[in-house]
């Protein structure tokens, strides 16, 4: 976020990226604080990555799977649009596929 909020004007593709102001506001700089803000979000992302695949098997937790699988990957389209745009789309694809 750091070397975003700093390069992002220097950039091929400025424009591209949808990283929320509120988020370079307050998790944009290399404080301690916001180091470990950003190890605790890459944490849950990577439980939340664990997690859904099972969770996709059980009946009962597999909307809420679905939904938080579809959630996480247009954010990382937001966050890199251009290199992620057709993994993101076929992987909510997929979820669609997965609960019909």
């Amino acid at each position: 976020m750091h070397v975003y909020s700093q390069m992002r004007e220097r950039l091929p593709y400025r424009r591209q990226y949808a990283v929320p102001g509120i988020v370079r506001r307050y998790m944009g700089n290399l404080t301690d604080r916001n180091v470990r803000l950003w190890r605790l979000v890459s944490a849950a992302v990577i439980a939340l990555e664990v997690a859904l695949p099972p969770a996709l098997l059980v009946e009962q937790t597999m909307p809420y799977a679905v939904a938080a699988g579809i959630g996480m990957h247009v954010a990382f389209t937001c966050l890199k649009p251009r290199q992620l745009v057709t993994f993101s789309s076929l992987t909510v694809g997929t979820y669609v596929a997965f609960a019909a």
